[in-house]
């Protein structure tokens, strides 16, 4: 579907070019046309594109609930690990945090995830998370807490 936009898309480009290049009795209106469905028509295939891709990422993607591990050092250097039993969904929303920091709500509970915090075990990839995003499955926010 995405090639058949694109090759719509090209053809729309080199149409236009040609009806810019031979002036003469081209109608305005279909200028404007041709000036105008270009650009919805690019964005469309990029959008289709980015959601194939994100289709394609995602074919391996495990949401079952594991327990996964989170270890960071505090302030004074010391060395912690919390183990959780999170979702594939909620995990990615914490892989999408530990990018960030802060505090976020999940889908059972709020985790504060604190900067530079390293995910050990099986934990999706960014790329996973990223395109749970962009296809619109992931529901976790972040949440401003007072002193943050």
């Amino acid at each position: 579907m995405t090639l058949i936009y694109l090759l719509i898309c090209v053809f729309m480009g080199l149409a236009l070019l040609l009806l810019l290049l031979r002036p003469g009795h081209t109608r305005p209106l279909t200028l404007w046309l041709f000036s105008a469905l270009l650009p919805v028509l690019v964005a469309v295939t990029a959008a289709l594109y980015g959601q194939a891709q994100a289709q394609r990422t995602l074919a391996g993607f495990d949401p079952a609930v594991l327990d996964r591990a989170l270890a960071w050092q505090d302030a004074g250097g010391t060395e912690n690990t919390a183990t959780v039993s999170l979702s594939g969904l909620d995990a990615a929303c914490v892989v999408r945090a530990v990018q960030r920091g802060g505090t976020y709500k999940l889908s059972a509970s709020t985790l504060f995830v604190p900067r530079g915090a390293q995910l050990l075990g099986p934990w999706p990839s960014r790329e996973q998370a990223d395109a749970l995003m962009l296809s619109g499955q992931l529901g976790c926010r972040r949440v401003n807490i007072s002193g943050e």
